[in-house]
């Protein structure tokens, strides 16, 4: 026993209210078979023993779900948390409840474990935040019987066909590029993010956009993570190879970036002077560095509320929404400019 007191029933409303526990339960259905004064009655005994209802029992009754879960491999970087505020932020507008389940690892342990918190509670349907590993390997492991909407595109040749939402980061990488070459770059690198499944489509539209404009493209640094010290890493790594023949590093997230600018300081290069960077996210902090980070901005918490409208459709039987896309910004701030002139592929 652990010395708290029992959670309360619907018998012990039936007696607080003087009623029958059948009773109690119209009540709780909302059936307008009961007396207004009696419902009355049987609210106040629920709020005195603190009785709130048991949402699967009633999840069975009515038919109508009153919970979503969220499968995810982060719950506290910035667009992981962002997206998981859209998500939560249109379920309580649906008066919804959401559950997280966070994935430990991409082993076959912590994916059936991840599986069964979600598959065990009744739940109307899940989003999968399909960013990393972990998410890529839970997302077909889901039984087909749970509704389930991907945040991401599915990777070529996955064989997972479950309805998906998507951040446009090709047309980002794009617009960060563009920027970069309409600033005069010649010799832009890339510090790539760290996974590659699905199709990494941020460096991609880095790469179309220099074979648009007749560039080269070189050899990539790959970040280990979306942090800080992997930008820091990437950076040197970039400087060590290629030397004042970088101009401009584009870089695979904002934490990434600030990293990089970091690595350039201590190097005793000036960003944008030598050197100019552009981020990706439009991360909060990105605004307040030193400098300013220009980057592209991604609306993750319109990504979650997109994410719960294709999964409250797919619950109710509804046509999906026909828009599955969230289209990024460009944001010019005073990390990049036009490149030095003693810099570069000449």
């Amino acid at each position: 026993m652990n010395g708290f007191p029992q959670r309360p029933t619907l018998a012990d409303v039936a007696r607080a209210a003087g009623v029958s526990t059948v009773t109690v339960s119209r009540v709780v259905e909302g059936s307008d078979k009961v007396a207004a004064k009696t419902v009355a009655r049987v609210h106040d005994a629920m709020e005195q023993i603190g009785y709130f209802g048991n949402a699967a029992a009633t999840q069975l009754v009515s038919g109508r779900a009153s919970s979503i879960g969220i499968v995810t491999s982060n719950s506290s970087d910035y667009g992981y948390a962002s997206t998981i505020q859209g998500i939560e932020s249109a379920a309580r507008d649906a008066d919804m409840a959401v559950l997280i389940s966070v994935i430990e690892g991409a082993d076959p342990a912590s994916v059936r474990k991840a599986v069964a918190t979600v598959a065990s509670h009744g739940l109307g349907g899940v989003i999968v935040m399909d960013f990393d590993e972990g998410a890529h390997v839970v997302l077909p492991a889901i039984p087909a019987y749970i509704p389930v909407v991907s945040a991401t595109s599915p990777a070529e040749g996955s064989g997972v066909a479950r309805p998906y939402v998507f951040m446009d980061e090709y047309v980002g990488g794009k617009l960060a590029a563009t920027h970069l070459i309409e600033q005069g770059h010649r010799s832009i690198f890339v510090l790539a993010p760290p996974d590659t499944r699905p199709a990494e489509r941020r460096s991609l539209g880095i790469f179309d956009a220099l074979t648009e404009a007749r560039l080269p493209y070189y050899p990539v640094a790959r970040a280990a993570d979306w942090q800080p010290a992997s930008g820091y890493a990437g950076a040197n790594e970039l400087l060590d190879s290629f030397g004042d023949r970088v101009t401009a590093i584009a870089c695979a997230n904002d934490q990434v970036a600030l990293g990089a600018v970091r690595a350039i300081l201590d190097r005793g290069l000036r960003v944008p002077d030598d050197i100019s960077i552009i981020g990706f996210d439009d991360h909060p902090l990105a605004a307040f560095a030193v400098p300013q980070l220009t980057t592209i901005a991604q609306d993750f918490e319109a990504l979650g509320r997109l994410s719960f409208a294709h999964l409250h459709s797919l619950m109710e039987g509804r046509d999906l929404p026909a828009v599955r896309d969230v289209q990024p910004q460009l944001v010019v701030r005073s990390s990049t400019s036009h490149p030095h002139p003693t810099r570069g592929f000449g």
